[in-house]
């Protein structure tokens, strides 16, 4: 058993599937690995049949950067072409958001707009006609 850390962009909406016996969800994420100057994405699938995974899925949508933490499966697949791929798959024990920076707030609230704007004017300006420090004057 492999147990990884794993962060990725979410490919496509997450989907909670309803079978005979248990509810998951599952998403495909996109993996990016940097190495000798090339970008090579590998995509995983995550699957969960956690209840609190399950209410999370709503939230799981395309673009959003996850964390995953859990165990590794990899299953072998034919295509239409003959060709064969490997599935990478992971069981996620967790499941965590992670902020990929700050954005920038376009907010339509006049209220925010308000406070953004008082704040940003009630930052005082150094004087541009400030005299010039004396070493006379310094204090060490």
């Amino acid at each position: 058993m492999i147990y990884t850390h794993t962060i990725g962009r979410i490919g496509k909406d997450c989907q909670t599937i309803t079978g005979t016996h248990v509810t998951f969800m599952a998403v495909d994420i996109a993996v990016d690995d940097y190495s000798k100057g090339q970008n090579i994405t590998t995509w995983v699938r995550v699957r969960s049949s956690r209840e609190n995974h399950i209410r999370l899925a709503e939230y799981l949508t395309k673009g959003r950067l996850i964390l995953v933490e859990g165990t590794i499966s990899t299953s072998l697949w034919t295509d239409r072409e003959g060709e064969n791929h490997i599935q990478i798959s992971l069981n996620a024990d967790s499941i965590a958001f992670v902020n990929a920076g700050k954005r920038e707030e376009q907010s339509t609230d006049p209220k925010k707009a308000a406070r953004k704007g008082a704040k940003a004017k009630s930052t005082p300006k150094p004087p541009t006609d400030a005299p010039e420090p004396d070493e006379k004057d310094l204090p060490f």
